[in-house]
């Protein structure tokens, strides 16, 4: 992530030439990791040809060129590229490309990519894009697409443009969710999500996965539409959970059920005596939230495995056509946050 952060700023000349980089001390500081680690980072910058190292002086920036880097670049596009936190999808990336000496890894966030002259896309061999928002980069995506470059989609997926994609099976992983907080007595039971959310494909398969759970059983389903800035949506659950209409809550991901977690506590609701909880997509948040938060775990390594795979099968098949979508397992993740009707 250090050798991918660097490469990046010196690549579109956020670090210009001349520069001095930090020194191995003060980035595996920076970084949290051992000197080893950061010595690494920098030697493989050394090895691009992107950077001079020299005793007593230190690193400094001789190039900033993608076209004098031996090795072809695949781009990784993803809104959290420097926090793992929010899903380690480089490790399964990178356990595939180390597999072979022609490819390297550059790592960049959406708005930079958004805004990358088309000629510095094109000299890479191809894209890996985490979709963050589908109406917002449509016209990017679509773009790629209509000039014939390599691209795979990450977490979400067109259902009519034929890109390949790999996704988690966010229907089961709702469905799963559902099902615990019904096993365990919950019928009052409502699916918390941002307005706009609801209109991206993996929240819509996680409540179709909840409505799907819900009607088998014969159970009324609620939707709350959720703007945790806003008071009213505190003051309605607070109420509904307070007159028992709501002893269940299954919410969009881990994010948001920490953060109403920690908003309820404040106006007094126990967690889970009162209320039990279920995110969705394991990030490591949610092992230290308290109380411990359960949840539907994504495999973000398979999901960048299988991501690498696809697009490397892309750039060396004649047929640009493929359209492929592989959708990887989840599972439940049993913790605190749920308690049995009836358990004090």
């Amino acid at each position: 992530m250090i050798y991918q952060t660097l490469k990046n700023d010196i690549l579109t000349q956020k670090i210009t030439i001349g520069s001095k980089l930090p020194s191995e001390n003060q980035l595996a500081q920076d970084y949290k990791v051992s000197r080893i680690t950061s010595k690494r980072a920098l030697t493989e910058l050394e090895n691009d040809g992107l950077v001079t190292r020299k005793a007593g002086i230190g690193t400094i920036v001789k190039k900033n060129n993608i076209e004098k880097i031996t090795k072809s670049e695949i781009i990784f596009v993803i809104p959290f590229a420097n926090n793992n936190e929010f899903g380690d999808y480089t490790s399964g990336l990178l356990q595939i490309l180390d597999d072979t000496s022609d490819f390297q890894l550059t790592t960049i966030n959406n708005n930079i990519f958004r805004n990358l002259p088309l000629s510095r896309i094109k000299a890479a061999k191809g894209i890996i894009y985490y979709v963050e928002s589908l109406s917002l980069e449509l016209p990017i995506i679509t773009n790629l697409y209509l000039n014939d470059i390599p691209i795979v989609l990450l977490d979400k997926s067109f259902e009519d443009l034929p890109i390949p994609s790999v996704t988690s099976d966010n229907f089961t992983g709702g469905y799963l969710a559902t099902n615990e907080l019904i096993k365990n007595g919950h019928h009052n039971i409502t699916f918390l999500t941002n307005e706009v959310n609801l209109n991206e494909a993996s929240v819509r398969s996680r409540y179709f996965g909840y409505l799907s759970a819900l009607k088998k059983q014969q159970i009324t389903p609620e939707i709350l539409h959720a703007d945790l800035d806003q008071d009213k949506t505190i003051e309605y659950l607070v109420n509904n959970i307070n007159n028992k209409k709501i002893t269940g809550l299954v919410a969009e991901n881990d994010v948001i059920a920490i953060r109403i977690m920690n908003e309820l506590r404040n106006h007094n609701i126990q967690i889970p005596q009162q209320l039990s909880i279920i995110g969705f997509d394991n990030i490591q948040a949610s092992k230290l939230s308290y109380p411990a938060l359960s949840t539907i775990d994504q495999n973000f390594v398979a999901l960048g495995e299988n991501a690498a795979n696809l697009l490397l099968n892309l750039i060396n098949n004649s047929d640009k056509s493929i359209t492929k979508r592989t959708t990887i397992p989840v599972k439940l993740i049993e913790r605190q946050s749920i308690n049995t009707l009836g358990d004090k």
